[in-house]
C-alpha cells in the first residue's frame, strides 16, 4: 500500500536536501544524446546528487530519452510531472512542448509559448536555477547547436555557483559549448567521460561548505594577502568588495585548484600569474544584459531620454558616460533609445556613448558588438530588425549604432 507524503515530510524532504546533495541542470540540444549517455556511464550508481536534464526536444514525437539513458545508469529516470518535488539521486527529463523552473526544490512545467521562433528552455531553468540555489548552483552545457544555456550560465556564475562545459573539440556540435566559454565564465572545459569525476570532486571539496567560507573569511591576513597579489599583478585594488563575495570567489578557485585552504592559494597565487588573471575576472563577473531591469528602463525613457533631447540644440552632440559597461549590452541599450526619440523628435543630433570598464575582456566583446541569440528574450523584434544583423545563430549590431559607441578599458 502506498504512503502518500505530507506537506510537513516534503518540506522536510527539501530542507535536508539541501544539504545532502546537489541539483545539477544539465543543458543538451544536437548530438547531446550520445554526450549524455557517456557522462552517466562515469555517474556512481550510488550518486546521491539530482540532476535534471534539458534538451531540445521535438514537440511532434514522443521522447525515448529515459529507455535509452537507463542502460547506462541505475539511477531512476523520471520525466517530469507538474509540481514534481526534486529527490536526491535521481535523474529527471524535461517533457516536450514544455518549459521548466525550480521552485523551493520542486519542478514546475509551463506550456511553451505559441507564436515565437525561438524558444531557450535551457537559459530558463538555468537562471531558475540560479536564483533557487544561489551559490550551489550547478550547470553543465553539453552539445548542441545555437547558444541556449549561455544567458543562463551567466545568471549562475553572478550568484557564485558553477558551470561546465563539454569540450568544444569532442562535441558532436560545438555551438552551445564555444558559445558558453565564449563568456569567459566557464569553471570547467572537459571532455564528457571526465566531467563526472570533476563534479564529484568540487562539490565534496571541504571550501565548498558553509563553515570553510566563514573560515577563510575569518582569516582576514591571508585575504589581504591575496589582494595585494592582485593588486601587484593587475594594478586592481579589490579591497573596498564586499568580502563575501570576495571570500566566495576564493573558496570556489581553492576547490577547482584541487588545494586544502586559503593559505595554500595564496602561495599558489604568487607563483601563477594566470591564477592572478582569473580571479579577477571571477572578482568582475560581467553579468549584464540588454535592457536589464526593465522597468528603470522603461523611465529612462518616458522620463529622461525624451526631455534631454527636447533640450538638444541642432547638430548637437549628446554625450553620455556608461560606466561599468561590461559587454557592452547597457551602452547599446542606451544608444538604441536615444536613436529611436531623436528619430521621434526629428533632430539632428549627434550621438556618443562612451563605455568604459575595467576588465579589458569583457569590452572586446562589446568592441565585436556580436551577441548569441538568446538576446532575443531581451529585444523587440523591431528593435532587432533596426539595430542589428543576424549572421548564423548569432546577432551582430549595425553600423550605425555600434559607430555611436565608445568602449574603453579603463586599467585591467
Amino acid at each position: 500500500m502506498s504512503k502518500v507524503k505530507t506537506a510537513e515530510v516534503v518540506d522536510s524532504e527539501i530542507e535536508q536536501q539541501d544539504y545532502e546533495s546537489r541539483v545539477i541542470a544539465i543543458g543538451a540540444s544536437a548530438g547531446g544524446l550520445e554526450a549524455l549517455k557517456e557522462f552517466f556511464n562515469h555517474v556512481p550508481h550510488d550518486c546521491q546528487h539530482s540532476f535534471v536534464i534539458v534538451q531540445h526536444l521535438s514537440p511532434d514525437y514522443k521522447s525515448l530519452m529515459a529507455e535509452l539513458l537507463a542502460k547506462n545508469t541505475i539511477l531512476p529516470i523520471q520525466e517530469v510531472k507538474n509540481n514534481m518535488v526534486i529527490e536526491k539521486g535521481s535523474v529527471y527529463l524535461i517533457p516536450p512542448k514544455k518549459n521548466m523552473t525550480v521552485i523551493q526544490g520542486k519542478l514546475h512545467l509551463v506550456n511553451k509559448p505559441k507564436g515565437h521562433d525561438l524558444n531557450l528552455p535551457i537559459d530558463i531553468f538555468f537562471r531558475s536555477i540560479a536564483q533557487e540555489y544561489k551559490e550551489k548552483s550547478i550547470c553543465l552545457v553539453l552539445s548542441g547547436t545555437g547558444s541556449d544555456g549561455t544567458s543562463g550560465a551567466r545568471e549562475i556564475k553572478e550568484f557564485g555557483g558553477m558551470v561546465m562545459v563539454q569540450d568544444p573539440e569532442q562535441a558532436k556540435f560545438d555551438g552551445m559549448p564555444r558559445s558558453a566559454i565564449n563568456t569567459g565564465l566557464v569553471d570547467y572545459t572537459l571532455p564528457v567521460e571526465s566531467m563526472a569525476g570533476e563534479l564529484l570532486n568540487y562539490i565534496e571539496h571541504p571550501t565548498t561548505s558553509h563553515d570553510s567560507v566563514e573560515q577563510i573569511e575569518e582569516d582576514e591576513d591571508t585575504i589581504l594577502n591575496i589582494l595585494k597579489v592582485l593588486r601587484k599583478e593587475t594594478t586592481i585594488d579589490f579591497e573596498q568588495y564586499k568580502r563575501p563575495t570576495l571570500v566566495r570567489r576564493i573558496a570556489r578557485r581553492i576547490s577547482v585548484n584541487k588545494l586544502h585552504n586559503q593559505r595554500e592559494y595564496l602561495e599558489f597565487i604568487r607563483d601563477n600569474r594566470v591564477e592572478s588573471d582569473i580571479l579577477a575576472r571571477e572578482f568582475l563577473i560581467g553579468v549584464t544584459n540588454f535592457f536589464r531591469d526593465l522597468y528603470m528602463w522603461e523611465k529612462l525613457e518616458s522620463r529622461i531620454i525624451t526631455q534631454l533631447v527636447a533640450e538638444k540644440k541642432e547638430n548637437e552632440v549628446f554625450k553620455v558616460w556608461c560606466v561599468g559597461s561590461s559587454s557592452g549590452e547597457e551602452a547599446y541599450s542606451i544608444a538604441m533609445l536615444i536613436s529611436e526619440e531623436v528619430k521621434r523628435q526629428d533632430k539632428k543630433i549627434q550621438i556618443k556613448i562612451f563605455a568604459t570598464d575595467l576588465a579589458a575582456n569583457h569590452l572586446d566583446i562589446g568592441s565585436k558588438g556580436i551577441y548569441p541569440e538568446s538576446i532575443v528574450a531581451n529585444v523587440s523584434p523591431l528593435r532587432l530588425r533596426k539595430f542589428f544583423v543576424q549572421r548564423g545563430d548569432d546577432y551582430q549590431v549595425s553600423d550605425s549604432l555600434r559607430k555611436m559607441v565608445i568602449l574603453v578599458s579603463i586599467i585591467y
